[in-house]
């Protein structure tokens, strides 16, 4: 007889909706913040790209780490393929933006802010026709203005004398990080005897890019993550499609018998009893999910899964539990089932963070295959139209170690490959995300994600309200 039928439907996070708080002057979006504590590991954005080999390479770890997330290397890839990204990662020097993004001081607010929402930059030079640097617009202090969008972008521009300049265009990269310690500025403006801009230095590239590595349990992890470790990995990640078994526990307590001082998350898993196995075993942080991945076919596969709001859900029970009788709290990383910046609302007024696949996947710095119009490979960033996207259960990645099988005998797909819409760079898509993450917890009357998670209310919505108020009706959109 089965154990028990749940009868109440899974929950995704297109069916809830995020009720307002009382908002004070002190936390309007620009100035919400969205760091997060992952057991002692502090990223300034809640975002990890997906241990998958159509996600996370290189590119997507530099420039994920580049605005304060984590990118997570995939077991798939050998060990010497791991330890050699880590150590370019960590070996990844400041360099000037030498030809940087600029605008004419006789041009309109409307036409800076549209470059940086499309660039993805936060802030723009103003320079006059002989480029003599007048200025520097960002987003932040247009904000705080009262500026309107059709005044001269000089109106709403920070001066020269209240920025960090330099006039020595011959400047190093060792003094330019000495002037940016010494300013104590997040940016540096280097200029020529004339005042004329020659190029900019950011803290930001001063700073260690985090980055982390998936283990599977099979034999090997060991090795595995000694050699990670060495090279300089943030972060373990035990990867495996379900994570509520006898083999993670074992790696769980070997772990943490090495003494390495690197957090380890493990997972996945989708119910309360899973992810409190998983908090009592010693996982720093449990990363939930199963079936809700765009390219996961598991549910259909062998009718395993769980909608992703109602695994998170289980989660934080386990979580709540956990924190009362042991009084230690344990992040939560929440893996699959996100399409969108509405979808990570929902999902940080529980998890701590997020790891995504198919949103990283789309952009131009992941490892995935680009192809134009006509479905023909491409290198051409200008002809980029499509990205090939497969999971680690494909026939593609065959990831045996993550689905749990010990030979290709016993393997059968849980994913699927196929493509896309390309969508550029990271940068600009990413930086407006965030953007309406922030908007969001400002409109829940929070000024961080700690207290998005003990204050955001829900609620569930009819299929006939999210009609209403999850898409424009009654109306023919202007395409």
């Amino acid at each position: 007889m089965v154990k028990e039928i749940i009868f109440e439907p899974g929950r995704t996070f297109s069916e809830f909706s995020l009720m307002t708080g009382y908002t004070m002057k002190n936390n309007i979006a620009p100035i919400v913040n969205l760091v997060t504590d992952l057991a002692g590991l502090q990223l300034k954005i809640p975002m990890l790209s997906a241990a998958m080999t159509a996600v996370t390479g290189y590119e997507m770890a530099l420039a994920l780490g580049k605005e304060g997330g984590i990118g997570i290397l995939p077991s798939r890839l050998h060990i010497r393929e791991q330890v050699r990204i880590i150590k370019e990662i960590k070996n990844y020097e400041m360099s000037f933006v030498e030809e940087p993004l600029k605008i004419r001081e006789t041009s309109t607010v409307e036409h800076a802010m549209n470059m940086i929402t499309r660039r993805g930059h936060s802030k723009v030079p103003v320079v006059d026709r002989n480029n003599v640097f007048l200025g520097m617009f960002t987003q932040e202090n247009y904000w705080k203005s009262k500026v309107s969008y059709q005044d001269k972008v000089t109106e709403a521009m920070i001066k020269p004398e209240e920025i960090a300049c330099h006039e020595n265009q011959n400047v190093s990269l060792d003094e330019a990080k000495q002037l940016l310690e010494k300013k104590k500025a997040n940016y540096l403006v280097i200029l020529d005897g004339q005042k004329r801009l020659v190029k900019l230095a950011f803290k930001k590239d001063i700073e260690k890019i985090k980055i982390g590595a998936a283990i599977s349990t099979h034999e090997g992890w060991e090795e595995r993550v000694k050699s990670v470790v060495e090279a300089g990995a943030d972060l373990i990640v035990v990867d495996t499609s379900d994570a509520y078994n006898e083999f993670v526990v074992d790696v769980l307590k070997k772990y943490k018998s090495m003494n390495l001082g690197i957090p380890i998350c493990a997972g996945n898993i989708i119910t309360e009893e899973g992810a409190l196995f998983l908090m009592e075993n010693g996982a720093d942080m449990v990363k939930v999910g199963m079936s809700s991945g765009s390219i996961c076919t598991t549910q259909r596969e062998k009718a395993v899964g769980r909608a992703p709001m109602s695994a998170l859900m289980a989660a934080e029970k386990a979580r709540k539990k956990f924190l009362s009788e042991k009084g230690k709290y344990v992040p939560i990383i929440m893996d699959g089932g996100i399409a969108s910046a509405s979808d990570m609302v929902i999902a940080l007024s529980i998890a701590d963070a997020l790891m995504m696949g198919g949103y990283f996947n789309r952009f131009y710095e992941s490892p995935a295959e680009k192809f134009n119009e006509n479905g023909k490979e491409t290198r051409d960033e200008r002809e980029m139209k499509w990205v090939s996207y497969w999971g680690e259960g494909s026939e593609k990645a065959m990831n045996l170690g993550r689905y749990g099988h010990l030979t290709r005998k016993t393997f059968f797909a849980e994913g699927v490959e196929g493509k896309v819409p390309y969508m550029g760079r990271l940068k600009p898509t990413l930086k407006k995300d965030l953007m309406k993450i922030k908007a969001a917890l400002s409109n829940a009357g929070c000024r961080n994600l700690v207290e998005y998670r003990e204050n955001a209310v829900l609620e569930l919505i009819s299929p006939h309200s999210s009609i209403i108020i999850s898409n424009p009706h009654n109306i023919k959109e202007n395409i």
